[in-house]
């Protein structure tokens, strides 16, 4: 380096040394990545892993992902899943449960067993309600908030961490209140987390940015799900639509996010939809 260049580079990285701390803090910001990310088996895998489940999950393996969401055995026998799990060192992290089970302690007690069984950490909620969930009011979702907070006060006892997963409903306007502002404010923290699936907050025409914001800490688990430039706002491959990543994983401190985990709900090649998101999310920088 001549003697000029030296002395402009110099001054660059002086300046650079008496920005603000928040400032260049976002500047180095810009080289972080994902520790790790995951995938839910079920509907992102589709057909591919359910026609030969050994061969889709070392694929999943190879591809770098290390968490999974599921229920089940993906059809295998338990003692040979979980030795399979335990060679590919993927970790069966989240498991499924329901709005039914919150009121059904016999149901949630075989939910949380089987959970055990696999050695999951969280237990997710997809639905809050026992039917379509069309025409509720705003008292409706304190319910759902009263049955999560009963739910999850039995999971923590049993050692899980009880997860509930949004779609759009949370956010279209109920008596001229948005539905999750209703939820969260009577959401025990203690008993409940959230599974921000950030495709559908999107579909709810809200900001996941917004949301993190509004309610720090809550969100231990990210769906990873991202939403094509059709008219429709339908499901894209993760990489490949118009969700801004890099703006919502900038706030992964702030959200308490520490699990990413890749979905699809109907992609038409499951394995490149897989193969596409570990690409993305291996190299994403923010």
């Amino acid at each position: 380096m001549d003697r000029r260049n030296f002395i402009q580079t110099s001054a660059c990285l002086s300046g650079l040394s008496l920005l603000p701390k928040s400032l260049s803090a976002s500047v180095s910001a810009t080289q972080a990545k994902l520790p790790s990310f995951g995938i839910i088996t079920g509907n992102t895998g589709g057909e591919w892993l359910k026609a030969d489940p050994k061969k889709a999950l070392k694929t999943i393996a190879s591809l770098g992902y290390k968490e999974l969401e599921f229920g089940g055995t993906m059809g295998l026998e338990m003692p040979e899943l979980k030795a399979l799990l335990k060679e590919l060192r993927l970790q069966p992290l989240l498991g499924p449960t329901s709005m039914g089970a919150m009121n059904d302690p016999v149901q949630l007690a075989k939910d949380i067993k089987a959970c055990h069984e696999l050695g999951q950490k969280y237990i997710v909620c997809y639905w809050p309600w026992t039917d379509d969930g069309q025409n509720k009011k705003a008292d409706d979702w304190k319910k759902v908030a009263d049955n999560l907070n009963r739910g999850g006060e039995i999971c923590r006892k049993e050692g899980l961490t009880l997860l509930y997963h949004n779609h759009d409903i949370e956010f279209l306007p109920v008596d001229g209140q948005i539905p999750f502002d209703v939820l969260m404010p009577n959401l025990n923290p203690e008993y409940a987390s959230i599974e921000l699936d950030l495709y559908w907050i999107t579909k709810g025409n809200q900001s996941a940015v917004e949301y993190i914001k509004k309610y720090p800490g809550r969100y231990p688990v990210f769906h990873i799900k991202d939403m094509d430039k059709t008219p429709d706002r339908s499901f894209e491959y993760v990489g490949q639509g118009i969700i801004d990543f890099p703006s919502i994983f900038r706030l992964n401190s702030i959200a308490g996010a520490k699990h990413f985990i890749v979905e699809h709900d109907k992609p038409a090649d499951p394995e490149q939809c897989v193969r596409t998101a570990a690409k993305y999310l291996s190299e994403v920088k923010f």
